[in-house]
Parts: C-alpha cells; sequence; structure tokens
C-alpha cells in the first residue's frame, strides 16, 4: 500500500462496521469487518501507509458518529457520505461472485443462501467503487 492513493469505504453500523481499501484504479487492498471501537485505529494504520484520497462512509445506520470521528481525525483528507441503497444485496451477490458455491450448494439457488460470514466489508467494497465511479476523474491522477 505504501506510496499508493488509496480510498477507504466503510459501511457503518452500531457494533460493527464494514471497512474496504481499493487503489484508485479500484484494485482491492483490505476487505474487514471492524469493531466500530476499532475503526480510528484501522484508519490511522491506512493513512500512514499510502497517500489517502478519499474516506467514503455509507449513509445509513450510525454513520454520523463515523463521518464526525473522520472529520475530526483526519480534516485533510476528504470525506464523502454515499448513498448505499441495496449494498446488502449486492455484497451478497459479490460475495457469491468472489466465493461461488460448490458441491451440492451449486445446486440452490444464490438467493436462498445464507452466507457463512458478515457482508459488510463487502457493502465498504461496494461504497468504495460507488464513489469512484462517480468520480472517474480522480482516477486519472494516479
Amino acid at each position: 500500500m505504501i506510496g499508493q492513493r488509496l480510498v477507504v469505504g466503510i459501511d457503518p453500523g452500531r457494533t460493527k462496521c464494514g471497512f474496504a481499501v481499493l487503489t484508485i484504479g479500484g484494485e482491492r487492498l483490505a476487505l474487514d469487518v471492524v469493531r466500530t471501537g476499532d475503526i480510528a485505529s484501522r484508519l490511522r494504520s491506512v493513512a500512514g501507509e499510502g497517500d489517502v484520497a478519499a474516506i467514503c462512509v455509507g449513509h445509513a445506520t450510525t454513520s454520523d458518529a463515523v463521518v464526525e470521528m473522520c472529520r475530526t481525525a483526519w480534516p485533510q483528507i476528504p470525506l464523502v457520505v454515499v448513498d448505499e441503497s441495496n449494498t446488502t444485496l449486492e455484497a451478497r451477490q459479490r460475495y457469491y461472485r468472489d466465493h461461488p458455491p460448490r458441491g451440492l450448494m451449486r445446486l440452490v439457488p444464490r438467493g436462498l443462501l445464507v452466507p457463512a460470514v458478515p457482508l459488510d466489508g463487502y457493502a465498504a467494497l461496494l461504497i468504495a467503487e460507488r464513489f469512484l465511479r462517480q468520480n472517474e476523474r480522480i482516477q486519472g491522477s494516479h
């Protein structure tokens, strides 16, 4: 990550948050679920490793607290609140694209399958990707 321009996506929640780091070019570097209380330390480590072009926070649930924390701790980094509508459904689809069912589970319609892991990280990834799509001009500056 060192030396790269990065975008951080956060899907805020009361007890846990999705956390994703992408390069400006859209390459996924990190995809995690983090306790809400640990978001600041994760951001601190990412900010120390690369040039953070933007922090993108989903607009729902507890976004106000996460937005305020980010603005206070990193006023120099642009912060964008992104519409996270439908990210839960899209996160499930992305998860199964990355982790296709195997064996007999391949025969079950994906809409009936329940992922074995929380999908908050995938929602954060989608939030960051939405930001990149809406701001393609910054990709030319990497």
